[in-house]
């Protein structure tokens, strides 16, 4: 026996052979190397639990450990998120774990007082990176909490779960939505000292069944709070007795005199399992509580008493059972032996259960037997006999003390296959027929054993401590026959192929031709009769590698089991329209539906076992390339929807008839004979989505007509009702089951290139997405706002969000595919863009309407940051907006909250984000806005890298002076801070440098604050509002004939200016300088006599003289006098023999000065 070793966390995306063989490969086994394998193989798959370890702990998971077997473990689902992998892995060994996985997707792990939900299963619509994981907090317990007490459930698809959780002692907590962990309600049972045993969901509607171990059920129902609604959240409790009074035991006591005594269900009667199974309508259930030897059925219904259908003693049967099949009446009396019934399962249809017992006869030895019993539940009246007794064929050494440890087996059922296990080994075991020896998985390595188990899409899945989750499968190729989940003995199955190959033969006579279709046909209807000779065929019609036809030839079969037309209806003969390869022969519009489901399902398995479903690729359908796998598997959503909508076509009679008719018009046919427009829509089940379009132009035709308010709101709840009742029939369609070969194409079964639109999302004016899109439209603008109470906007509220889901769903396939293809770049951009509009405009409306926990689920689901984030700011709910922030923190969430805040103008809650975790990415993306940085720099006390900032906006401003001096001046004040904590000496220098910088900055305001008012009025400059003024402007302004009033204070600022000039203009500006001082006076008159005298009345040389005082180089600030005398702007003064006198004397005397 082989055991699985590696490490923790199982559950990826590729498929990983595990463990174990059948006997004849442990034979085999034995030779091989020991290191491989567990040390020794052991007699029982149940021995008493002890340590094994393997001998080498180096194999992992990913690697085949045996492939000989009937059966492999596979991983299975998305990755176990991190809380879970850190919580198997460093648990306290002290703390009991356990875990459930439910058929809906969700898992949860119990470990001490923490409750760890999340959703392990893969599919379109959630994306990888999200685990959708939350975190609960159990009510205390001095017993050990177990994940049998807890139910995860969402009443509708697509909003947030809810979860009730027990302890043992029976105090019951129920959150109405997981998101929110602080928010319950918290009741207490009154067990007085029973023990809680298991937690039962009986749907959204009834709530939950509470079982002890000594068999006392109560009644939990959760109520308000729920995802989208207000009000408290509350849970009724109430217990499950047995009717008493006059009337009460009437029925009870009738009973007993028909199939004799049933008795009253013993005080502490040990609790064997309690199941719920479906009841007549949807929302009612059957409730079956086995306990030690007797079998309650209770009926609930929502409104409706509680009603205890019958009691009655089961264990007589089972042990007359192992009288008759194990030790016989010459050998063992019934009363002589110890009977056991150890754990229950429904079967389909929920008219059966199978027990799994146990016995010994102590009398012939200690031999401990195991069988599988099945007993018929069904209706009112209780089981007379065992319908089926399988014994299996292994046993136990039975002793007293070991007597828990023997009886401590659960077993899960699955298809024809019972799954029975402890926490370290499962047996797998035909369910039918007489019983086999079994296959055994071991999950024995260091550290490893079962948590818990769940079924899914008829697999069973099993959570090991090492290796997550993982799926038995069988590696068995004839499981064709059982999809359908019913156990199907060998018999049964032939008589099915037998009468599906007679339909299948009605109307092939006398067609067979030439083209590759009718001949695909030809050995499809030999595969049930002689798989050699349809091999042969097919052999002939596809050589060796030649597929150029196979992909086409294979649609166009498949299409012709969908659109074929009854092959006995007299009506069809009428209209010379004969059935032809798989042509119902039902008279009923349903049956013949059913027929080509069975017949198509039938079809996939030929393909399967044929081997020609690993050889599809690609096909074309209407000039469009699609992958073929993907097209038939939508055949049969097609075929599931047809069927959905006649079941519900009684329903909304005068809606789909009226869309029916038009559908059929529209196609250019009309009925012949006595056939009906239903029967021509039926017929042809590949176009059957064209009943949507036929739905809506109905619609259409009562809002256009003038009715009441109510009625319209009315019609467009049943248009909802009836689209999203046959969309997600279509949608639940399991995919055809992957054949044990491997299939030699891309991993998902596609070919790279082609783009996947689901026939679900097609678009154009009949396209089912463009119209799901309108129908949205029609349901906010005129539903919403024409209903008048909130009951039916809570109704039109939850049908929207089941719309928005589906609607969105189906553009992932699309996205996906697109997003392989490297040549559809703008293709795939093209639909994110759509895809990301229509997101937002799906889930505004919930918004809008406060419907804040469904928009949220939604936005979740399909990453609508922009949602999420209006949401959180709408309610104010900065913790969930930091949860988004971690969660999402590898998609860019946090920076679209950033800049969210920027687009929208709010910058303090923008600037409020800086704490914690987000504190590095807030500064991160403030790094291209400055004008925000320094504000997060001071916050976060970073006072330098403020400083830096500041001056830098400061030298970038050009708007407002007033600012600009007040960033210098916050700038100066933060680098004084900053010198101020003890930086090093680097930093002090690099201070002093941009102190030397601010001081410059600082000297330019000042030049410019300094402005004559003349100046200022002549350019309409408003001191507080003006505008950063360039070193060259105010050059000009303060020597301007504007500046009447300049004097050599203002043109000695001019020259001072210069220093803020660039180099290549600093020559010419300076010459400007000096010229118009020069033309400030007039020279002609100046005295010649006395030239001193006369220059040192001029602006020219009272601003020298000024320079000189001040300490400047005069030489450096001075412009050659031939340069000055050679300007034009001085040449009305060039000749004038005064002013060049005055000049050179004026020269020759600062010269000699400065010298």
């Amino acid at each position: 026996m082989y055991t699985p070793v590696g490490e923790r966390g199982g559950g990826g995306a590729t498929t990983t052979p595990a463990s174990y063989t059948s006997a004849s490969a442990r034979v085999a086994a034995r030779r091989r190397s020991a290191g491989v394998f567990t040390s020794s193989a052991r007699p029982s798959p149940f021995n008493t639990p002890g340590r094994t370890t393997p001998l080498n702990r180096s194999l992992q998971t990913s690697q085949l450990v045996e492939g000989s077997g009937q059966y492999c473990v596979e991983s299975y689902g998305a990755s176990l998120p991190a809380l879970v992998m850190e919580a198997l892995t460093f648990a306290d060994r002290n703390v009991e774990m356990s875990a459930v996985l439910s058929p809906s997707g969700w898992a949860w792990l119990v470990c001490g007082r923490r409750l760890l939900v999340w959703r392990y299963k893969q599919d379109d619509t959630r994306r990888l990176v999200n685990h959708q994981f939350r975190e609960l907090t159990l009510p205390p317990s001095d017993l050990a909490h177990r994940a049998q007490l807890v139910v995860v459930y969402s009443a509708n698809e697509g909003q947030v779960p809810s979860c009730v959780a027990a302890s043992p002692e029976g105090f019951v907590r129920y959150w109405a939505t997981i998101t929110h962990e602080g928010s319950y309600c918290e009741v207490s049972t009154e067990l007085q000292g029973q023990e809680c045993d298991s937690l039962v969901f009986l749907g959204a509607e009834l709530g939950c069944l509470l079982a002890t171990t000594t068999s006392t059920t109560l009644f939990l129902q959760p109520g308000g709070g729920g995802a989208g609604g207000g009000g408290g959240q509350t849970i009724n409790v109430r217990q499950l007795k047995v009717p008493a009074g006059l009337l009460g035991g009437i029925s009870r006591r009738v009973s007993s005199l028909v199939f004799g005594s049933m008795p009253t269900q013993a005080p502490e009667a040990r609790l064997v399992r309690a199941v719920g199974v479906m009841g007549e309508e949807a929302n009612e259930r059957a409730v079956l509580v086995l306990s030690a030897n007797s079998l309650q059925k209770w009926y609930l219904a929502p409104g409706h008493p509680d009603r205890l259908l019958y009691e009655c003693n089961v264990e007589k049967y089972i042990r007359e059972g192992f009288v008759d099949h194990v030790w016989g009446r010459e050998r063992a009396g019934a009363t002589q032996l110890r009977v056991w019934l150890v754990d229950m399962q429904p079967l389909s249809g929920a008219d059966s259960v199978m027990v799994l017992t146990a016995a010994v006869n102590p009398q012939v030895s200690q031999q401990l037997v195991y069988a599988l019993a099945t007993m018929e539940t069904g209706g009112s009246t209780p089981p007379l006999t065992v319908s089926n007794f399988s014994v299996l064929k292994h046993s136990e050494y039975y002793q007293d003390s070991a007597e828990n440890v023997l009886l401590a087996q659960r077993f899960l059922l699955c298809s024809s296959t019972a799954y029975i296990y402890n926490k370290k080994t499962v047996l797998c075991v035909s369910a039918v027929g007489e019983g086999d020896t079994g296959d055994r998985v071991e999950f024995s390595g260091a550290g490893d054993g079962i948590l818990g188990v769940g079924r899914s899409q008829g697999l069973p899945l099993i959570f090991s401590a090492n290796h997550g989750i993982v799926c038995i499968t069988s590696t068995t190729p004839h499981h064709h026959l059982s999809q359908s989940g019913v156990l199907m003995n060998e018999s049964t199955a032939e008589d099915a192929c037998s009468r599906l190959s007679e339909s299948l033969n009605v109307s092939l006579a006398g067609e067979l031709g030439q083209d590759r279709t009718t001949r695909l046909q030809a050995a499809f209807l030999q595969y049930s009769k002689n798989l050699p000779q349809a091999e042969a065929m097919l052999d002939d019609l596809f050589p060796g590698s030649d597929t150029s036809q196979l992909d086409s030839a294979v649609l166009q079969l498949s299409v012709n089991i969908l659109d074929d037309s009854p092959a006995t209806d007299p009506r069809w003969a009428e209209s010379d329209q004969a059935g032809g390869v798989g042509a119902p022969t039902s008279l009923i519009v349903l049956n013949q539906l059913k027929d080509k489901a069975e017949a198509h399902q039938y079809y996939i398995s030929f393909l399967q076992q044929t081997r020609l479903w690993q050889r599809l690729s690609v096909g074309t359908i209407r000039d469009t390339r699609v992958m073929t796998r993907t097209t038939l598997s939508e055949h049969g959503q097609r075929l599931t929807m047809a069927s959905s909508l006649r079941t519900r076509h009684r329903d909304h009679q005068h809606l789909v008839d009226a869309a029916i008719k038009h559908v059929v018009a529209d196609r250019g046919e009309s009925p012949k004979g006595k056939l009906t427009y239903a029967d021509l829509f039926y017929r042809r089940v590949s176009q059957i989505e064209d009943i949507v379009y036929g739905i809506l132009h109905a619609q259409e035709e009562v809002l256009s007509a003038d009715v009441a308010p109510r009625d319209a709101v009315a019609t467009i709840h049943s248009v909802n009702t009836l689209l999203l009742g046959i969309l997600s029939a279509a949608r639940s369609t399991p995919p055809p089951t992957p054949c044990t070969t491997p299939v030699a194409s891309t991993p998902s079964g596609g070919e790279p290139g082609v783009e996947h639109v689901p026939w679900t999302a097609t678009v154009g004016p009949k396209g089912v997405r463009t119209l799901l899109l309108q129908q949205h439209n029609i349901t906010v603008q005129v539903g919403l706002a024409r209903a008048e109470d909130g009951a039916t906007r809570a109704k039109l509220y939850n049908q929207l969000v089941e719309m928005a889901d589906i609607i969105l769903a189906d553009y992932q396939p699309q996205l996906r595919s697109l997003a392989a293809s490297p040549l559809d770049h703008m293709a795939h951009a093209a639909l994110t863009r759509s895809y990301e509009k229509d997101r937002y405009d799906l889930i505004r409306p919930l918004v809008s309407g406060e419907q804040y926990d469904p928009a949220v689920c939604l936005a979740e689901k399909f990453c609508d940051f922009r949602t999420l984030v209006e949401v959180c700011d709408k309610t104010d709910n900065q913790e969930r907006l930091s949860q988004y922030m971690a969660r999402f923190g590898s998609e860019g969430f946090s920076d679209f909250v950033f800049r969210w805040y920027l687009e929208t103008g709010k910058r303090g809650r923008l600037l409020g984000q800086g704490g914690g975790q987000q504190g590095g990415e807030l500064s991160r993306f403030l790094h291209d806005y400055p004008s925000l940085a320094w504000l997060n720099q001071i916050q976060t006390r970073d006072f330098s890298a403020a400083a830096t900032t500041l001056r830098q906006l400061a030298q970038e401003e050009t708007a407002y002076l007033s600012r600009k001096k007040t960033l210098l001046s916050l700038s100066k004040l933060c680098g004084l801070v900053s010198s101020g904590s003890g930086a090093g000496d680097a930093s002090n220098s690099s201070l002093v440098m941009e102190d030397d910088s601010l001081r410059l900055e600082e000297e330019l305001i000042l030049h410019q604050e300094q402005l004559p008012e003349p100046v200022l009025s002549a350019h309409s400059l408003d001191p507080t509002t003006m505008r950063v003024l360039a070193p060259t402007e105010l050059i000009h302004m303060y020597t301007s004939k504007e500046n009447i009033y300049a004097n050599e204070f203002d043109f000695k600022k001019a020259l001072d200016l210069l220093a803020f000039v660039l180099e290549e203009e600093v020559e010419e500006l300076r010459r400007l300088i000096w010229v118009r001082a020069i033309l400030r006076n007039t020279w002609q008159h100046l005295d010649t006599d006395n030239p001193l005298q006369a220059l040192s009345e001029t602006l020219l040389f009272k601003t020298i003289e000024l320079a000189f005082i001040q300490g400047s180089d005069v030489q450096d600030l001075m412009v050659p006098v031939d340069s000055l005398l050679n300007s034009e702007e001085l040449a009305s003064l060039a000749d004038d023999a005064n002013f060049k006198f005055l000049m050179h004397a004026g020269y020759e005397h600062i010269s000699k000065l400065v010298g």
